[in-house]
């Protein structure tokens, strides 16, 4: 009886086993494909999840709305559609900033800008509503193997990805080339090397598979835009545990990853734990993202600065802005001003950026430092939005240690990474969130929320202020212009770090706790990662140490978005993108400046 029950125990895992190859083989050709561009070109396609998302969009286009066979739609999409998109990257996007020698932080924002423009059409044409009907390209059912249910189309997964990595492995053979390429793309091409031609062969690898990714992907889930898209980039983690070299790796990561997914499925446990397990079999995937940017070496240079000039004089165009706010929503309808009461909210999550960029840092975490701002609110009534900025500031601190030492484009996709982790373990989970969100006593109306919120906006940019130009203001400056030089002259970096991050946390988490006092209610889509994403985009492109500018911006989001859904993504991914080649040299170096 014995022998029996263990047979039938070990048949069942062996299912759920099977079961778990073909979300793995999908998560690894979505890894071999950054790695296909990665080892051409040096740049880390984090629109990969964009991209894939866009393409199965197509195909569901081209099935339900064009009536064209399935197989017929994946093939235009993916052999047609993903590598005219992959040679306009590198020609519009990439191709340039490389020629330019663009550092990290260019490429990352320049990356994130087309993430954000992708979603954004997608919204503003498909709309933001869940879908279950994309349609399948593999076929259906299952069949016996040696006492196991196998999924048919798993042997077809499987076997792509063998193809694709071999694929990789026979273009690898000319490996010094390739890295002469990534090193210096100019002193390439006047040595002979072909180096469009790889970086186009790189893009167009990269796009294809990231599409085929999405494809595949799509029919197993219940999507829209921003959801298909981040669960397409939490495979980014397979790549990164490959530290963006090993194929082999990858591949290992990916289906160690997936089958550990499925086996969880066969464990049921009750009340809180049983949701925590719930919670970890729907994201292993972000853990290991989290775990991949915490443990591995840095995986990009440090970013090189430029010194910039202390500002001489305050500048009083910020509190003009907020006084003329105050004015014009005065006499807005009572629809209208509900709705404004979200700008002074996103204005301080945009004024966090400055707040890093004083030392030099990049973070795509701060939705979820709001969020935390947010559910303090929301738990501790009446002086909840007293408590957030403290809570803030002790979450950042918390992710900030295992990456403190890190830099550019390593930290952002860690910070990008726990911001994810926080949104999947703990705000969608309704165990953890807060019914309603109340309001001081003395701010209950919609009208006198607004004026404490700008009281509040004008009391952070004095903060900012004695930040730049304070004491620790040349502190800063030094840890912005050379970390090497920093420790050189005795200051305490990780401590700078710590503080700064800390800082930062605490303002992007009042933001986020005014935003849903305001709303009266946590709503956890407010801050998704996507959402950060778009925060971030908007930042870099009007300029992080500009605070006129980034209050300008919270504006420009919150109307766009009430007259278009996806509005705010298309404004900020076109600003990103076309911004630098209008004024090149004036918005780079107000955008990115020092230390990006």
């Amino acid at each position: 009886m014995a022998d029996e029950r263990w047979q039938l125990m070990s048949g069942g895992a062996a299912d759920l086993a099977v079961a778990g190859l073909g979300t793995g083989a999908v998560a690894a050709l979505s890894g071999l494909g950054v790695l296909a561009t990665y080892r051409v070109t040096g740049v880390l396609n984090v629109a990969f999840g964009a991209v894939g998302m866009f393409g199965a969009y197509l195909v569901r286009a081209l099935v339900r709305d064009a009536h064209l066979p399935a197989y017929a739609a994946g093939l235009i999409v993916v052999c047609c559609f993903a590598p005219v998109l992959g040679l306009c990257l590198e020609a519009a996007v990439f191709g340039p900033l490389q020629a330019r020698a663009a550092d990290a932080g260019r490429l990352l924002t320049a990356g994130f800008g087309v993430t954000v423009l992708l979603v954004g059409i997608a919204t503003a044409v498909w709309g933001q509503g869940a879908r279950t009907d994309a349609p399948a390209l593999l076929p259906g059912g299952t069949m016996r193997i040696g006492g196991v249910h196998v999924p048919s189309a798993v042997p077809i997964e499987l076997a792509l990805v063998l193809v694709v990595a071999i694929g990789l492995a026979w273009f690898s053979r000319s490996g010094p080339g390739i890295r002469a390429v990534i090193d210096d793309r100019r002193l390439a091409e006047l040595a002979g090397l072909p180096a469009r031609r790889l970086a186009r062969i790189g893009w167009v690898a990269g796009t294809m598979l990231a599409t085929l990714t999405g494809v595949l992907l799509a029919p197993q889930l219940r999507f829209d835009p921003s959801t298909l898209t981040l669960v397409i980039f939490e495979t980014l983690g397979v790549a990164i545990a490959a530290r963006l070299r090993s194929a082999s790796l990858a591949i290992a990561f990916a289906l160690g990853t997936a089958i550990g997914q499925a086996e969880l499925t066969g464990v049921h446990l009750t009340g809180a734990a049983g949701s925590v397990v719930d919670a970890v079999r729907s994201n292993l995937f972000v853990v290991l993202l989290l775990l991949a940017t915490w443990l591995t070496p840095a995986f990009t240079a440090p970013v090189t600065a430029q010194r910039r000039p202390l500002p001489r004089s305050v500048s009083p165009l910020p509190y003009l802005l907020l006084a003329a706010l105050g004015v014009f929503c005065w006499n807005l309808r009572a629809v209208d001003l509900r709705a404004s009461l979200t700008i002074p909210a996103l204005a301080l999550v945009l004024l966090s950026f400055r707040v890093l960029h004083s030392a030099g840092l990049l973070s795509l975490g701060q939705a979820g430092l709001a969020g935390i701002g947010a559910l303090a609110a929301g738990w501790a009534s009446g002086w909840g939005i007293l408590g957030a900025p403290v809570a803030g500031a002790v979450v950042a601190i918390v992710l900030a240690l295992p990456v403190l030492r890190q830099a550019g484009l390593h930290l952002a996709v860690a910070t990008l990474a726990a911001a994810t982790a926080l949104s999947s373990f703990l705000f969608d989970q309704p165990l953890f969130t807060p019914s309603s969100v109340a309001r001081p006593a003395f701010a209950q109306s919609d009208r006198g929320f607004l004026y404490f919120e700008l009281c509040l906006v004008a009391l952070a940019l004095v903060c900012l202020t004695a930040l730049v130009r304070g004491p620790g203001a040349l502190r800063l400056s030094a840890l912005r212009d050379s970390e090497i030089a920093a420790r050189t002259a005795g200051i305490a970096v990780d401590w700078e770090r710590l503080a700064v991050f800390a800082g930062a946390g605490a303002v992007a988490a009042l933001g986020g706790a005014l935003w849903a006092a305001g709303d009266q209610v946590f709503d956890a889509t407010a801050f998704e990662p996507a959402q950060g994403l778009i925060w971030f985009a908007a930042a870099a492109a009007v300029g992080f140490a500009d605070s006129t500018a980034l209050i300008a911006a919270a504006i420009v989001i919150v109307v766009a978005d009430s007259y278009v859904a996806g509005g705010s993504a298309i404004l900020v991914g076109v600003a990103t993108l076309v911004l630098p080649r209008l004024r090149w040299t004036e918005v780079t170096r107000r955008a990115f400046g020092p230390g990006v």
